[in-house]
C-alpha cells in the first residue's frame, strides 16, 4: 500500500439507511465514517433514493462525504433505486469499492469493482416467522447473490459472524468481527441537554425497555412478565415499564391489545422515537433494562445500558452473553413469572454492574473497517 497512500479512494456506501430516523444500521454507517481514520484517503459517496434524515444530518460536514441522491420515480420507490438506478450511478462514478452496508448488494455491479459486505444477523434464516414473508424470501436470495459477489464480509458479533460463515460454507480467512461501538464523549454530551418535559413526566423509578416493536424483539413475552410483576410485587415503590422506540412490524392483534393497555394503565409508558438527549437520559434514569429478544445480530441497546451501569436481565442467547459476559442475568423465555420474580428481586437487593466499553468503540470498529478496506483494495 506504500506506493498508493497519495491516492484518494472512492468508496460507494448503501446509505439508505441514514434516510430514516435513528436505527442500529445508519448508526453502524454513520458512526464508522465518522470515526474512519486517514479520512484525507477515502472519499465516501452516500447513494440514497431519499434525503439524509435529520438526525444524520452532521456527517455531510465531513469534507469526505459526499450525497448522490436520487430524484423522480427513483425517489419514490426504493426496491427500483437499489436494483436499476444505483448501477448505473456507481458506473458513472467511477468506484473503487462498494460497502454493501445493509450486507446485501444490488445487482449488475460491475464485476471488477470489490465488494466489502456488512452482516448484522441472518433474521431471515433463523427466524424467518418474525418478518413479513416477502421480505424474508427477499433477504434470503440477495443475501445469497451478495454472499458470493463478496471480496470480504465484517460481521458485528462473532455469533454473526460463525452463523454466515457456517450458513453459506464463506472462508473465514475474509471475515472479521467489528462490534457496534458507543462513545461516551457523546453520550456526556448529551446527557448535557436538558431534560424534556415528556421524560421529565415519566415516573421516578421503572425498568426500560429500547428497540422497534417488532415480533423479533418479542413484546408480547414482555407484557406477560409486566403483568406477572404487577401481580407478584407487594410493596409500595412499584417499577412503572417504559418503552423507547417506534412502532415497526407486529401482528395488529398485539397492537391493538398493547394501545389499550398504553390506555388503561399509566405505568406503562411508550416514548416513541426519543432523541438521543432524550435516550441518554432514559438511561441514566431507569432503575434496570430488560431485553427479551428471540435473536439478535447484536444489541446496542444493551451497550448502552451497561455504559450507564444499568443491571439488565435478558433473554439467554449468544450475543447478548458476548456483550454481557458475567455481569448480568441471561434467563429462558418460558416463564414470564421468573422474569418478574427476578426484577422483585433486584428491586428488593438492587445492585450496580461492572462494565468495560473498550471493547465496544467506535474508533475500534472504523479501523477494523479500514484495516479490511484497504486489504481488499491493495489486490
Amino acid at each position: 500500500m506504500k506506493n498508493k497512500k497519495s491516492r484518494v479512494y472512492k468508496i460507494g456506501v448503501d446509505a439508505r439507511p441514514l434516510s430514516t430516523g435513528i436505527s442500529g444500521v445508519g448508526r453502524v454507517i454513520a458512526e464508522t465514517i465518522r470515526f474512519f481514520p486517514e479520512k484525507e484517503s477515502f472519499e465516501f459517496y452516500l447513494f440514497t433514493h431519499r434525503t439524509i434524515h435529520q438526525s444524520h444530518i452532521s456527517l455531510l460536514e465531513l469534507k469526505n462525504v459526499k450525497v448522490i441522491q436520487s430524484t423522480g420515480i427513483f425517489a419514490w420507490k426504493g426496491g427500483i433505486y437499489f436494483n436499476l438506478y444505483l448501477p448505473l450511478l456507481v458506473r458513472k462514478i467511477g468506484l473503487d469499492l462498494f460497502w454493501g452496508s445493509q450486507q446485501v448488494i444490488c445487482p449488475f455491479l460491475p464485476k471488477a469493482l470489490p465488494v466489502v459486505l456488512t452482516f448484522y444477523d441472518l433474521v431471515s434464516y433463523f427466524f424467518p416467522n418474525t418478518m413479513r414473508k416477502i421480505a424474508a424470501i427477499q433477504q434470503r436470495l440477495f443475501q445469497k447473490l451478495s454472499v458470493k459477489r463478496a471480496n470480504f464480509i465484517i460481521s458485528i458479533s462473532k455469533q454473526t459472524n460463525d452463523d454466515m460463515i457456517q450458513l453459506f460454507h464463506f472462508d473465514k480467512d475474509k471475515t472479521r468481527v467489528a462490534y457496534p461501538g458507543i462513545d461516551p464523549n457523546s453520550i456526556k454530551y448529551f446527557q448535557s441537554f436538558p431534560v424534556s418535559k415528556r421524560i421529565l413526566n415519566i415516573p421516578s423509578s421503572y425498568f426500560l425497555t429500547v428497540s422497534t416493536i417488532e415480533p423479533r424483539k418479542n413484546y408480547p413475552f414482555l407484557l406477560k412478565v409486566y403483568e406477572e410483576y404487577s401481580k407478584q410485587y407487594k410493596g409500595k415503590n412499584k417499577l412503572s415499564w417504559v418503552i423507547a422506540g417506534k412502532i415497526g412490524w407486529e401482528s395488529e392483534d398485539f397492537l391493538v391489545q398493547f394501545q389499550e393497555r398504553l390506555q388503561s394503565d399509566s405505568s406503562l409508558i411508550f416514548i416513541e422515537s426519543p432523541d438521543d438527549h432524550e435516550l441518554q437520559h432514559l438511561y441514566h434514569r431507569a432503575s434496570l433494562f430488560l431485553f427479551a429478544s428471540l435473536y439478535e445480530g447484536f444489541g446496542i441497546p444493551l451497550v448502552e445500558a451497561l455504559l450507564h451501569k444499568k443491571f439488565s436481565i435478558v433473554s439467554d442467547i449468544p450475543t447478548f452473553r458476548e456483550i454481557g459476559g458475567k455481569e448480568i442475568l441471561y434467563l429462558p423465555l418460558t416463564d414470564p413469572s421468573l422474569w418478574a420474580k427476578k426484577i422483585i428481586q433486584y428491586q428488593n437487593k438492587p445492585n450496580r454492574v461492572k462494565f468495560d466499553p473498550k471493547k465496544f468503540s467506535w474508533k475500534r470498529s472504523s479501523e477494523i473497517t479500514k484495516e479490511v478496506f484497504d486489504r481488499v483494495l491493495s489486490r
